[in-house]
């Protein structure tokens, strides 16, 4: 992979790229002028900041221990010098100004990753007279059905007595813990409980668990429902998958362009369209149109108000 050239030259402005203008790379591409423009001030800069280092002279430790012996100067050069010492200050923190606003705002990229997944029907759990959870469509374990869409597919799992255990907890804070539904092989599926839920995971339900609650009875344990239930509905699809994308930075205006690419999915020929929306200045999110599921994308901002 080749980087970009650089010039010793400083800019006099950082060119913003246009909603028109087309994703072209290479050396002379739309896409590299505004990282070219600010490696070129950067060059610049690095030489002020060299010439910085080199006014400390060999051995010294600070510009302070280079400037102790002022007393053998006139007050007419001690004046020249200190002007130029607190320029080349001054241009120091603007090239550290300049590389946080390359890495926070121009160079703006990143992945997330959007869950297709929802509870159909059921995915009940309910507390059992030991320290396990029953499994069932309605909260009454009997011979009904759950299902859920997950991992681009329907998964459909039926009534079970004490599904799955709840961890103890032998310490002095209370913890929390969460159910949810989970691939465990093949194309078995079933419930776990852990204190994160994986990517690959569909939520079920919130588990708080009591400092010192080591016993049978699950009393004290605290439920809450986290399910997305999202019934099918024929042809229509009302369900909308999203992701959040927050800014490290916040920039100077909401106006800029969004490239998406899929990176992977449990079926990319399933991802459908991609869209940004709800663009603002710390943040804008994606939707997806299709079914696929665990859809990871990379998005880089373009025609960003550089300021």
């Amino acid at each position: 992979m080749a980087n970009l050239p650089e010039q010793n030259t400083y800019p006099s402005g950082i060119y913003q790229i246009e909603l028109t203008d087309p994703v072209v790379g290479g050396p002379d591409g739309i896409s590299n002028v505004q990282a070219r423009q600010l490696a070129n001030r950067t060059r610049w800069l690095k030489q002020i900041a060299d010439e910085v280092v080199e006014a400390r002279g060999e051995g010294g430790s600070s510009l302070a221990a280079r400037l102790a012996g002022y007393d053998a100067f006139s007050p007419e050069q001690q004046v020249s010098i200190l002007a130029g010492v607190q320029e080349a200050l001054g241009l120091g923190g603007l090239l550290a100004r300049e590389l946080a606003n390359l890495r926070g705002r121009v160079l703006a990229q990143g992945t997330v990753t959007i869950k297709n997944k929802h509870v159909i029907t059921g995915m009940v759990l309910t507390k059992t007279e030991i320290r396990a959870l029953h499994l069932s469509q309605t909260g009454d374990v009997g011979t009904g059905i759950s299902r859920a869409q997950i991992d681009g597919m329907i998964v459909s799992l039926p009534d079970d007595d004490y599904h799955v255990s709840v961890p103890s907890n032998e310490s002095d804070e209370a913890r929390t813990y969460f159910a949810y539904l989970v691939n465990t092989g093949g194309v078995s599926y079933g419930v776990q409980i852990d204190q994160q839920v994986p990517d690959t995971g569909l939520p079920l339900y919130r588990i708080e668990v009591p400092a010192n609650n080591t016993g049978n009875s699950l009393s004290a344990v605290t439920l809450t429902d986290l399910r997305v239930i999202q019934a099918t509905n024929s042809w229509v699809a009302s369900y909308e998958p999203f992701a959040s994308v927050a800014f490290p930075d916040t920039l100077p205006a909401a106006d800029y362009g969004v490239e998406l690419e899929v990176e992977d999915a449990t079926n990319i020929a399933a991802v459908g369209t991609l869209e940004a929306y709800d663009k603002m200045r710390n943040g804008f999110k994606i939707r997806q149109t299709g079914s696929a599921d665990n859809v990871r994308i990379r998005w880089t901002l373009l025609n960003l108000r550089y300021q």
